[in-house]
């Protein structure tokens, strides 16, 4: 764990920048496309730990996705980001079923019938 927290001490500025950017861009469709901006707010952080974790997982694993070193970060950050956005969904659609299964298992209570006024 402490060698993870100097790591993370270590992450350049084009790596938050280029996460940033992708964070923005998820941000952007999650709020306009999919018309849901509280689950956009509540993702951004998610998302951008994901995108600066994954050059540093990638550099641990010793995992190489490009030959030039920004084309590298820039190709991590996306893969992190979108990784982290699909654990997001299915979390999400997860807590959906579970949910859902609660609610159909109620039986909706009958109204009681009430005597009709007399004016």
């Amino acid at each position: 764990m402490q060698d993870l927290i100097w790591q993370l001490r270590d992450v350049d500025s084009f790596t938050v920048y280029v996460t940033a950017v992708f964070v923005a861009i998820v941000f952007f469709f999650i709020r306009e496309i999919v018309k849901a901006p509280l689950l956009a707010l509540f993702c951004v952080p998610f998302l951008m730990a994901g995108g600066i974790l994954a050059p540093l997982v990638f550099q641990q694993l010793m995992i190489t996705l490009a030959y030039d070193k920004d084309s590298n970060v820039a190709a991590m950050s996306a893969t992190g980001v979108l990784t982290t956005l699909v654990a997001l969904i299915v979390v999400k659609w997860v807590w959906t079923v579970l949910k859902e299964r609660r609610v159909s298992g109620a039986k909706p209570v009958a109204a009681t019938k009430r005597s009709p006024r007399k004016f």
